[in-house]
């Protein structure tokens, strides 16, 4: 319907119609995560905005593109996408349009520290602590929107939603139960239940974690609420997410019959929503991140000079030190040649029992017993997470998927879903055995 107001706004040569239509199109495609049709449209869209110079859409057109870039696996697109929008929020003068933009770039920008890093389970991680801050100013700025607006409920709500649901991530219970809570106080009320199917999850979540008696059944009670919502919206990503929370749930609880069910429902949405990301890919990487304005290019010439300055000192330190290597008869190569040994068993086991033991410091050991694994596969794809790089370091160990899945806390679907999104990104065709090609880096 949207495109047809728009094809007929453009017809008409209607720029403002036709920018309006566009950008509600986007907006359903990219709440359905479909990021195929958000990517097809949104330069189109980004252009008709900057030519009638509409701040506000054109900030909510990068809001848009930051999520399918984070969503595909492009975190610095998508990092310079918030980035670009919450600088073209300045200009939007109404105070309360000024916190909704701002608020939704601040959550998009806290989504690039969970998709980048390692899963839940790990209480005060830095990554974490940096999601939280970000949607703390996120939550700041909902609760600073005028009480009367009509949207306040909605933005207020699903800032404390998406909050309380990273800090139980995080296992912060109580706090996070607090802001579930006043999100359910201001979302019940709305027609739109969209937001309740993934606040129904994180209750289920915080009700299996109790530690009370019927733990599990007041769990599998919100994600059936949860899972009824998301049937009724059809929205695969929510949907794949709680189809495979009651697979766990359902087999621990010994139901057997849908535990099949629902695992093999998980599988196909799972199965669905990568399809439909492999279709949003070559579209993704031949998009490039518009540059900044002008006032943002004087910035970076100022921050250039400085930078300039800044190489100049290093590289008369570089010549002295240099100097003093021929002096004493060590160069760059001999020094190289130490560190190509193949690593010893017991480092091999070391660095097995940290993972065990959950130690954090694991991925810094793991890279002085092999200095030049990161390089080699930063040299493929610059764009590798710590978390695609972790996962790395997990199969050169030869660690199944099993394995990864109980040391990280993790369910088993979660780390294939890991495992091929690694495969995407490095570019390895599917008949090649993604172990014995890390084994050869």
């Amino acid at each position: 319907m949207c495109d047809d107001l728009y094809i007929e706004a453009d017809d008409n040569h209607d720029d403002k119609e036709a920018l309006r239509s566009i950008t509600t199109t986007i907006q359903i495609y990219s709440e359905l995560g479909d990021h195929y049709n958000v990517l097809r449209r949104i330069e189109k869209a980004i252009n008709l905005a900057q030519e009638q110079k509409d701040y506000y859409r054109l900030s909510v057109l990068y809001t848009y593109l930051g999520r399918s870039f984070l969503n595909l696996g492009f975190h610095n697109k998508a990092r310079k996408s918030f980035n670009i929008g919450l600088e073209l929020s300045s200009n939007v003068r109404t105070k309360d349009s000024l916190h909704i933009l701002k608020l939704q770039h601040y959550s998009g920008m806290a989504m690039i520290f969970e998709h980048s890093n390692p899963p839940i389970g790990e209480p005060r991680a830095p990554y974490k602590d940096s999601m939280i801050n970000y949607l703390q100013k996120a939550y700041a700025e909902a609760k600073m929107i005028n009480p009367g607006h009509p949207g306040r409920a909605r933005w207020l709500g699903t800032r404390a939603k998406i909050l309380g649901s990273v800090l139980i991530s995080a296992l912060y219970y109580d706090e996070g139960g607090k802001y579930l809570k006043e999100a359910e106080n201001l979302l019940t009320n709305l027609n739109d239940k969209r937001f309740m199917i993934s606040l129904y999850r994180f209750k289920g979540i915080l009700a299996y974690n109790s530690g009370l008696t019927d733990s599990n059944r007041k769990a599998l009670h919100f994600y059936n609420e949860s899972l009824c919502l998301a049937e009724i919206y059809d929205i695969p990503a929510e949907s794949y997410y709680i189809t495979d929370a009651l697979a766990s749930l359902s087999s621990e609880m010994k139901m057997i019959v849908d535990a099949r069910f629902f695992s093999d429902t998980s599988k196909k949405l799972k199965y669905e929503i990568e399809e439909s990301e492999r279709k949003a890919m070559p579209i993704a990487q031949e998009i490039n991140v518009p540059t900044q304005n002008k006032s943002e290019s004087v910035t970076i010439l100022y921050l250039a000079i400085l930078l300039l300055i800044v190489l100049s000192g290093f590289t008369i330190y570089y010549f002295y030190i240099f100097k003093r290597r021929v002096k004493n008869n060590i160069t760059y190569n001999q020094v190289y040649e130490t560190t190509d040994v193949k690593p010893e068993k017991r480092d091999i086991e070391q660095l097995l029992q940290m993972i065990k033991d959950s130690d954090r410091s694991f991925y810094v050991v793991f890279k002085q017993v092999f200095p030049d694994f990161q390089n080699k596969l930063l040299n493929i794809n610059n764009e590798l997470s710590v978390s695609d790089l972790e996962l790395c370091a997990y199969l050169k160990l030869n660690l199944q998927t099993k394995e990864i899945a109980l040391y990280r806390k993790n369910t088993i679907s979660s780390v294939d879903n890991r495992k091929y999104r690694l495969r995407k990104k490095l570019n390895l065709p599917s008949d090649t055995n993604l172990y014995v090609w890390i084994d050869s880096i």
